[in-house]
């Protein structure tokens, strides 16, 4: 299990770190003001084009870190709305605030979120993200009581912007489709890739949580993959990705994305696979994911049953993948 980090001097030193894992992605500063018509103030943001998101920071002595992120470039002096927050308390526990730093017993330090979200309007809160947050989850020792937190991402990546800025635009989506009701019949015409629905809604055992902070930015980049290869692409909350055959109108392949390749994992997704193709119409192809230096040591036994393997390594902080060639539309 977590444990919450309460020392002062820990905290500063993570906060530290944790902003300086965006510092290599800022491409500009922009004077905005911060809020909303009528009760903003003047900041400077800055711009982080490659993770699509943009940050302000500002330690609040004796009370917090306050980190806010938005989507999409600012204009300048343009009044931006904030999409989420990342606070840290300055020591000990504060569980007003949204975030905290947390280690495991091997020494790994993560960012988590207790899923204090606001924005102002109706639904939107802890109960939402409680609700309908898709991610890491995971049980942490909150001084005297336990409490199911999300994880945003392992502090120690280089990846680790990369896991924070996802997590952003993941409660940007889930604020926004707040209001939505879930559909009940699938229109294939409409049917589209949601970073919202990529991740686990149970906690996770400890030592799976460093795999786990890869396996949805794994999943986006794959989407990002066949979408350049302009092949339909859709998700749900029972498929995390799946291709769609538009000329016969039905799913084509469903994908399970394996980060952490512990055996009891893998034979649980190619259990899932297997029902999930058999019960869906027109028999889609089932496909894994894993990570290439495991491919060997399963590849055999899934073609044996009819699940096609595709590898990925990671290649300046992104994945990259072989066998696509194997995700054919006809």
């Amino acid at each position: 299990m977590l444990k919450v980090i309460t020392d002062q001097t820990a905290i500063k030193k993570y906060a530290g770190q944790f902003n300086k894992k965006f510092k290599s992605f800022i491409d500009e500063e922009i004077k905005v003001k911060i809020g909303h018509q009528g009760a903003s103030f003047s900041a400077k943001v800055v711009w982080l084009k490659q993770l699509g998101i943009w940050k302000f920071s500002k330690t609040v002595k004796e009370v917090r870190y306050w980190n806010a992120f938005g989507i999409e470039k600012p204009r300048k002096s343009g009044v931006l709305s904030i999409a989420s927050e990342i606070n840290f308390p300055w020591s000990r526990i504060d569980r007003k605030t949204g975030g905290a730093f947390a280690g495991d017993h091997w020494g790994n330090v993560f960012v988590i979120h207790r899923g204090k979200i606001g924005g102002g309007k109706k639904g939107v809160g802890k109960s939402l993200f409680e609700q309908s947050y898709r991610g890491v989850w995971s049980l942490m020792e909150d001084g005297s009581c336990v409490s199911e937190v999300a994880v945003i991402g392992d502090l120690k990546s280089e990846r680790f912007a990369l896991q924070a800025a996802q997590f952003v635009k993941k409660i940007e989506m889930m604020k926004l489709s707040a209001a939505e009701s879930a559909q009940t019949i699938m229109d294939f015409a409409e049917i589209s890739f949601r970073e919202d629905l990529i991740g686990s809604e149970v906690p996770l055992q400890e030592d799976e949580i460093v795999f786990a902070c890869d396996h949805d930015l794994v999943v986006s980049e794959l989407a990002a993959q066949f979408r350049r290869h302009k092949i339909k692409i859709g998700n749900d909350t029972e498929s995390e990705l799946f291709a769609v055959d538009i000329s016969e109108n039905r799913i084509s392949h469903i994908f399970e994305i394996i980060t952490d390749t512990k055996e009891k994992n893998v034979m649980a997704a190619a259990g899932k696979l297997i029902i999930q193709t058999s019960a869906a119409a027109l028999n889609p192809l089932p496909v894994m994911v894993l990570p290439e230096d495991k491919i060997n040591h399963y590849e055999q036994e899934l073609r044996r049953i009819n699940i096609s393997v595709i590898g990925f390594h990671w290649q300046e902080g992104r994945a990259v993948f072989s066998g696509l060639e194997k995700i054919r539309l006809e």
